[in-house]
């Protein structure tokens, strides 16, 4: 296995399982499957029952969760860790299923809704029992989520797009990211490429504060008509999620617009903004084609560029991007 990444997570020294805690030989493999975008859905039955008691450790604490990473390393395997919030879908456990082709252990953390936590956690605990995750960390609202007193703030990055749109919340990302990486100590840290401002601002994050972690950026998951499986989506009516995959179609122009030659960000970000204006249902957000570091709007593609959108389709935001050159 890899040395030990981050001395906050490898040095603490175990403390035993709390009371209540699950506990099982660490770690193991489980068979990939493929990536089912059914698995969004929330009447989907547990699967816990069939699968009979669950070996996934489940922790709540942080010292447990230093504990859990500690037998962890003392086995010495390599972590791959996985950060979820909310009700989970394929697009994550496509991550999960990464991680487990990679690493010796995969550790994964949910924040979720407070308003469904016990039903979520119960369908939660089935998915990644099936993924063959490791550890299950599911904090306490509080424990690693806002409000932070101390906060991470990427400048130029999580102030624009997203940032503008919803202001503090990719502060809010960082931090939280920030905190997680420094409990888990992972080998590689697995984000998708549907939030692409997020990989972006991550990234900077990482290599700024010198963050001992291989960064993993996987492709994004798509439903059969393109739109990126997402939580958000399950907030669709049937028409809506039909006039949804304009969103697909913008960022899919702007990639093939590109891949002919165009090279005029303008040109590009018409042609996304053409694609979601002749759905009557979507309303602009934000569209751009940005520089893949620093997120500067650019005039001209001379190199990475990230093309993203955001729009609303009835009371639902959502976002998607696509990475050029």
């Amino acid at each position: 296995g890899r040395p030990d990444r981050l001395a906050d997570a490898s040095q603490t020294p175990g403390r035993g399982a709390a009371v209540g805690s699950h506990r099982r030989p660490l770690p193991r493999r489980a068979r990939p499957i493929h990536a089912d975008p059914d698995v969004a859905r929330p009447d989907l039955p547990s699967q816990q029952q069939a699968a009979g008691p669950l070996t996934v450790e489940v922790v709540r604490g942080v010292d447990q969760l230093r504990d859990a990473i500690l037998e962890l390393r003392r086995a010495g395997h390599s972590i791959g860790f996985v950060p979820t919030t909310g009700l989970i879908h394929s697009g994550q456990l496509s991550l999960v299923q990464r991680a487990r082709q990679t690493d010796g252990a995969v550790v994964v953390s949910n924040q979720a809704d407070p308003a469904g936590a016990a039903t979520e956690e119960e369908r939660l605990l089935a998915l990644v029992e099936r993924e063959g995750v490791d550890v299950a960390f599911l904090p306490g609202h509080g424990t690693v989520d806002p409000p932070h007193v101390t906060r991470i703030t990427v400048d130029g990055l999580t102030g624009r797009l997203e940032g503008a749109s919803r202001p503090g919340y990719l502060d809010e990302v960082a931090t939280t990211i920030m905190k997680l990486l420094h409990l888990v100590g992972p080998a590689h840290l697995y984000l998708g490429q549907k939030d692409g401002q997020r990989v972006v601002v991550i990234r900077r994050m990482l290599a700024d504060l010198f963050v001992n972690v291989e960064l993993v950026v996987c492709p994004v998951m798509r439903d059969p008509d393109g739109l990126a499986v997402s939580a958000a989506n399950m907030g669709l009516s049937i028409e809506e999620r039909h006039a949804a995959t304009c969103l697909y179609a913008a960022i899919s122009a702007a990639e093939a617009a590109y891949d002919s030659g165009e090279r005029s960000a303008e040109v590009l970000r018409a042609r996304m903004t053409e694609r979601i204006g002749a759905e009557p249902l979507a309303r602009v957000d934000y569209v751009t084609v940005a520089d893949g570091e620093s997120l500067a709007e650019l005039s001209r593609l001379e190199g990475p560029a990230l093309a993203m959108a955001a729009v609303w389709i009835g009371r639902v935001r959502l976002t998607d991007s696509v990475l050029l050159g």
